[in-house]
């Protein structure tokens, strides 16, 4: 992807939310009770804590919801200020600066009934577009029942057509499929996801897991109960300080292009800020996905933890336990990158230069 198109699409995320979100500063008793709450929070040994304390970022082992699920979690103590990483949070740098996003683009509140949503497929992603016009229930693609006969409809107006052609239409008509989702979405919320077919008649509900990754959010003792209710009931009873965005996602997947739909939430006090990614759709490899990130103010600083969750059949199976085994050591690693990046972000020199 070009430089300039990521950087403009970057300009996207750069909202500013601070002035409503997080208040100058909170006492130092505070700080205290807060990072007590959420060292409470995080199952970890005394030994991390120490490394905690230390600067280290430390992994922790997170209880996974079901035999699909993959969960990882990570923290830090970083020593700046608590309203820096409330920005970097706050303003999507999280997405903006991940690098294995190739293209991101945000989906306006309002879009006409016809709108596309997400990218077109490059000529080298034409094989791809044209297999959603032969889609049959199964994991290469996650499509609901109605949504593979969408896609057959178009197929005849494919067929006479050229090839290049063809693959305009598939991708066409995907797109348009995205669309629908966000819209079903954002007027009923988990409720009106659509499952994923498989062979055999058989289903995958990404709600499931989604519902069951909500609950990251109500350990917190501090936004946590009524965050946790907003995820459940999205788009009801909205509480006034979360601030909830739309993006479609592409990335390169199994050496496949994957976009998948994004519901980001961040919601703030006056002490700590949670941003929750919750991906509501995705293309293939995997059913769901949701990431909490938090930051909570401590007297060296401030505490962040990020706890990630990832529903894929891929584990399921002959050797699923060695299967899951791998795929929580990549998903450990990308963690870890992510984490690595805000921190270099955030601990980069500043120019002392006057303007």
């Amino acid at each position: 992807m070009r430089r300039s198109s990521r950087a403009g699409a970057a300009g996207l995320l750069a909202i500013s939310l601070l002035t409503d979100l997080v208040a100058p500063g909170i006492a130092p008793a505070a700080e205290t009770s807060v990072v007590n709450e959420v060292q409470d929070l995080l199952p970890i040994s005394a030994e991390q804590r120490r490394r905690l304390v230390r600067g280290e970022v430390v992994s922790y082992s997170v209880t996974e919801n079901s035999e699909r699920e993959l969960a990882v979690g990570f923290a830090m103590i970083l020593p700046v200020p608590m309203g820096e990483i409330a920005d970097y949070l706050a303003s999507g740098q999280l997405i903006a600066q991940d690098d294995s996003i190739s293209d991101f683009g945000a989906v306006p509140d309002e879009a006409p009934t016809e709108n596309l949503v997400g990218p077109r497929f490059s000529r080298g992603e034409r094989e791809e577009a044209e297999g959603l016009l032969v889609v049959s229930p199964g994991t290469r693609f996650n499509l609901s029942s109605a949504e593979i006969e969408a896609l057959r409809a178009v197929r005849g107006t494919a067929d006479s057509s050229a090839k290049t052609a063809a693959a305009e239409i598939g991708s066409g008509a995907y797109r348009r499929l995205l669309h629908q989702r966000v819209q079903a979405y954002r007027q009923g919320g988990l409720a009106a996801i659509a499952p994923y077919a498989r062979t055999g008649g058989a289903v995958t509900d990404p709600v499931v897991d989604l519902r069951l990754a909500a609950a990251d959010a109500e350990r917190l003792a501090r936004l946590g109960p009524e965050l946790h209710a907003a995820l459940l009931r999205y788009p009801a009873a909205q509480p006034p300080q979360m601030v909830n965005h739309f993006y479609w996602i592409k990335r390169r997947i199994q050496r496949r292009p994957h976009v998948s739909l994004l519901h980001r939430i961040v919601a703030a006090d006056s002490g700590s800020i949670v941003h929750v990614e919750r991906y509501f759709y995705v293309g293939h490899s995997f059913n769901a996905n949701e990431i909490l990130t938090g930051a909570f103010a401590h007297r060296d600083g401030t505490l962040v933890f990020s706890i990630n969750r990832v529903s894929t059949d891929e584990v399921l199976g002959l050797g699923n336990q060695l299967k899951r085994a791998i795929g929580r050591a990549q998903l450990r690693d990308e963690m870890r990158t992510r984490l690595d990046r805000l921190q270099a972000f955030l601990m980069r020199p500043r120019s002392t230069q006057s303007p």
